[in-house]
């Protein structure tokens, strides 16, 4: 069993919830193809589920995974106290959205669990309250896996209301199941 400690609470279970996000997109990519007619081929639907948004005053769901990954990559960054990569924002395709979290879980494999554990206590100031900080519990716990977590979940939402067969236990992506 793995030990609870700040790079476990984080780490691991946003590369998890990244991967989801991916094989979110290609089921969403499969459901686009299946609307593909001669008039209207998969990718004018594809394109249209990307830039489609679950209300007007929200990011569409391309915006939502290019926010998924900066808070993985940012959060782990910061709690590593490291400094984290910077991406171009110029997806436009499932492919080049895939591509990005991959780069992402990639960024994060590279965070070794010593560089975090036992950052608790570290000062954490966020770009909006440069006069402000939070502990590294505080900022793992209260912002950055309740911000990551609506982001991907705004992106399934997305995918939902567009009419991708998917459900609870492709967001959840598996349980690490143990014998009794």
């Amino acid at each position: 069993m793995q030990e609870a400690n700040l790079y476990t609470i984080t780490v691991p279970p946003m590369m998890k919830a990244l991967d989801a996000l991916s094989k979110l997109l290609d089921k969403a990519s499969v459901h686009a193809e299946s609307k593909s007619t001669e008039r209207r081929p998969g990718s004018v639907h594809m394109e249209a589920m990307l830039n489609d948004r679950l209300i007007f005053d929200q990011f569409n769901l391309i915006k939502q995974v290019q926010i998924a990954c900066d808070n993985a990559k940012g959060g782990a960054a910061r709690l590593a106290e490291v400094e984290a990569p910077k991406y171009e924002d110029n997806e436009k395709t499932v492919p080049e959205l895939k591509a990005r979290i991959e780069k992402t879980i990639a960024f994060l494999k590279a965070i070794e669990p010593k560089q975090i554990i036992g950052k608790e206590g570290i000062k954490i100031s966020l770009p909006y309250f440069p006069t402000k900080f939070i502990t590294g519990f505080e900022y793992a716990t209260e912002y950055l896996l309740p911000n990551f977590y609506f982001h991907i979940v705004t992106a399934y939402s997305i995918l939902r209301k567009n009419g991708v067969d998917i459900g609870k236990k492709d967001y959840i992506n598996g349980l690490p199941l143990k014998d009794l």
